[in-house]
């Protein structure tokens, strides 16, 4: 084997151990924000956002908007896909949303797949999530 093609499977094996890595990463960020925001730490959840969403949306803002805190009862990250770029990821999170309806004793609890996506902004940045 020569040296290059050496060299080109070395990088190859980084590049994916590096999407794997990145995969981890984001499937821990992204607990993290949801297990933030539903226990109602907002103000720790808001530092998984990136900084073009905190330039145009406060930290007092976006504690006002932050819907459905109080309604989300669990979240589960299940699924991270990267794209080859390495700097792009999709997130699907099963999240439980419990709900007090009249005439009922019990919350009754509805699961959903939200889609999320995370971004890498140069080489030694932090993963960010991208409000939509």
């Amino acid at each position: 084997m020569s040296s290059r093609n050496t060299v080109s499977m070395l990088l190859a094996g980084s590049l994916l151990a590096a999407c794997s890595s990145a995969e981890s990463v984001i499937t821990e960020f992204a607990q993290q924000r949801w297990d933030a925001m539903i226990s109602g730490n907002v103000t720790q959840a808001y530092e998984y956002y990136t900084d073009a969403f905190k330039a145009t949306t406060p930290l007092d803002v976006f504690k006002h908007k932050a819907n459905g805190v109080g309604l989300w009862s669990k979240a589960q990250v299940k699924q991270v896909q990267c794209e080859a770029s390495g700097k792009r990821c999709q997130v699907d999170v099963d999240v439980t949303v419990s709900m007090k309806m009249r005439g009922l004793s019990k919350p009754v609890d509805t699961n959903d797949v939200v889609h999320e996506t995370w971004v890498k902004d140069g080489w030694f940045s932090d993963w960010r999530y991208v409000k939509q």
